[in-house]
């Protein structure tokens, strides 16, 4: 997918909202999705030892033959339609591989998606075993639930992205209007801007540096929320929680991005009205 611009028009932050949006819908879906796997995984009656004959994970690796392979039974036949382990292999389609960004975000095989989900281990007994042995239903659903469980972590830091995001914008908000008004009040030039006189300047100058205080401590606030995020969430030893949301902008802080952008617009004016009071004396 090509990359949003970061501005999305006009402010890094729009396109942080719409990220955002895209996001946690596609985290519901797919704990939702895991939610309707989980319980068609429960109706499926597992099979015993007595019953097939075989081990449990430890004894998997010789069975169905070579990796890489179909899964074979004794004589070479595969597994008949409609057995316990291809019940589990559509249920897992008819869910968690149905959810609407599937082929977008992921578009896995069977084998590669539960492997991604649930571990090498287990996608080893679902897709290279004959059977679907009662330690594998177990091992399963509980791999399952902590799936889900991940996914509820995920949305509540989301939540809280959304919502430090949105603060952030309210602030910005009025800052970037005061920018406009000082800016006004100075005029076109800086021959404009010394017909105000020193005083009015030394007045807008004090402006332009509380509202970088101001900036400063909305920077200094998504800081803490960002480590925050750290703390909470673990996903990959290169990348955090924003870097994965935001990972089509262009940018992959856009609050601070933001932020930053009124910063340097501050100085600007700043600068400006420092250049309007030295041609006035």
């Amino acid at each position: 997918m090509a990359a949003t611009h970061a501005d999305d028009g006009s402010d890094p932050i729009r396109a942080a909202r719409s990220a955002l949006r895209v996001e946690r819908r596609r985290v519901v879906d797919e704990r939702e999705a895991l939610s309707a796997f989980r319980s068609r995984v429960s109706s499926i009656p597992d099979e015993n030892a007595a019953e097939t004959g075989g081990g449990g994970f430890e004894g998997t690796a010789g069975v169905g033959g070579a990796v890489g392979g179909a899964v074979r039974d004794a004589v070479g036949n595969a597994p008949r339609p409609g057995s316990r382990l291809v019940a589990v292999r559509e249920a897992y389609r008819d869910t968690v591989m149905s959810v609407p960004h599937y082929a977008e975000e992921y578009d896995d095989t069977y084998e590669r998606s539960v492997s991604e989900e649930f571990g090498p281990e287990m996608a080893y007994a679902l897709t290279r075993t004959q059977s679907f042995r009662a330690e594998y239903k177990r091992s399963l659903l509980g791999a399952v639930e902590t799936a889900v469980q991940e996914r509820e972590a995920f949305l509540d830091a989301l939540e809280s992205e959304i919502e430090s995001v949105e603060r952030a914008g309210s602030r910005l908000d009025p800052i970037r209007s005061e920018i406009e008004a000082i800016a006004d009040e100075l005029g076109g030039d800086e021959a404009d801007a010394a017909d105000a006189g020193f005083g009015a300047l030394d007045a807008c100058r004090t402006r332009t540096v509380a509202l970088r205080e101001d900036c400063d401590r909305i920077a200094a606030r998504r800081q803490r929320v960002l480590a925050d995020h750290e703390r909470r969430l673990a996903l990959g030893d290169d990348l955090d929680l924003p870097e994965y949301c935001y990972q089509r902008l262009d940018v992959s802080y856009p609050a601070l991005a933001a932020v930053g952008t009124v910063g340097d617009r501050l100085e600007a004016l700043r600068s400006r009205i420092e250049r309007a009071m030295a041609c006035g004396d």
